[in-house]
């Protein structure tokens, strides 16, 4: 595979991301004209910039969870409306409030863009949870692949600031390891193309090194994972990224964090964002991970 300049990959990433856009907006239209009644378009401002979020059961009177979605799409593409679905299905069954934000994307916003901004949404709304309806004892953050790094992330960091305590933390394929080079990790019959992955990650970057835990969470130091809220993870057979899944599960394992691994050998990566019978497995046991953490409820 021929390796691209930096430079060369921001163009590729830019065009991705226009092509996509477009084809979002054409996708999407429909269903967020038959959705309308349960979801609300806000957008919310911070010492970094103006962000678009949509809000989920926010019409629910009295005080209630709130869970923090974050979408997929390699840390270039993607918005809300990919988990909208699952969205509104989680708010009607937890009773809970969910916010999905629609957080910077690389090239033109690199690391550390994303990581400040959702950290500083969940900071704003944690410190205003009365005016919103919100618990503040009850936060929990969920990702999918992109947004599951930065689901991870945000989690570490809450853990070092010390201010705010997500009750758990839901990562679906997640990216843990951007390090090693797609080229570098396995490459299974339909998991992402690797250059396409190398592309993600090189916009992603931006630079940076690779190893710093607030890109890499399987880098983190012990101490910085200890005490992390508990987490279940989701991996997937044919997936590139399976196996850096696997580590950080075995790294909060060993660091004394509660860590559920739901591990399926023939998914593909973020095969909950289609219909099948492993989907439907693995969204009824993050539902009732979910229950457990903000209803209480027994697992």
């Amino acid at each position: 595979m021929k390796i691209l300049t930096p430079e060369q990959y921001k163009v590729k990433g830019r065009r991705f991301h226009k092509m996509e856009k477009m084809f979002s907006k054409a996708r999407y239209a429909s269903m967020k004209k038959k959705n309308a009644a349960m979801r609300k378009e806000v957008f919310m401002e911070t010492e970094y910039g103006r962000t678009r979020t949509v809000w989920y059961g926010f019409e629910y009177p009295s005080s209630s969870p709130l869970l923090i979605d974050l979408h997929g799409g390699g840390f270039i593409l993607g918005s809300p409306e990919m988990d909208e679905k699952m969205n509104i299905e989680w708010s009607r069954i937890l009773g809970c409030r969910i916010i999905s934000i629609d957080y910077p994307k690389a090239p033109d916003q690199p690391f550390p863009a994303a990581v400040n901004q959702v950290y500083a949404l969940v900071e704003y709304l944690y410190d205003h949870a009365k005016v919103y309806g919100i618990d503040p004892a009850k936060i929990a953050l969920a990702g999918h692949s992109a947004g599951a790094n930065l689901a991870t992330v945000t989690c570490i960091k809450a853990r070092k600031e010390g201010k705010i305590q997500p009750v758990c933390q839901v990562l679906n394929c997640p990216p843990l390891d951007l390090a090693t080079t797609a080229l570098e990790k396995p490459y299974p019959k339909g998991s992402i193309p690797p250059r396409l992955a190398y592309m993600f990650d090189s916009c992603y970057l931006g630079g940076h090194n690779g190893h710093d835990p607030y890109i890499s969470p399987v880098y983190a130091s012990d101490q910085d994972l200890k005490g992390l809220p508990p987490a279940l993870i989701i991996v997937a057979g044919r997936d590139s990224l399976h196996n850096e899944g696997v580590s950080y599960y075995n790294r909060l394992s060993e660091n004394g964090v509660d860590t559920q691994l739901l591990d399926y050998p023939t998914g593909l990566h973020c095969f909950m964002l289609k219909k099948s019978v492993i989907t439907t497995d693995a969204f009824e046991k993050v539902t009732r991970f979910l229950q457990q953490h903000l209803q209480g409820t027994s697992a």
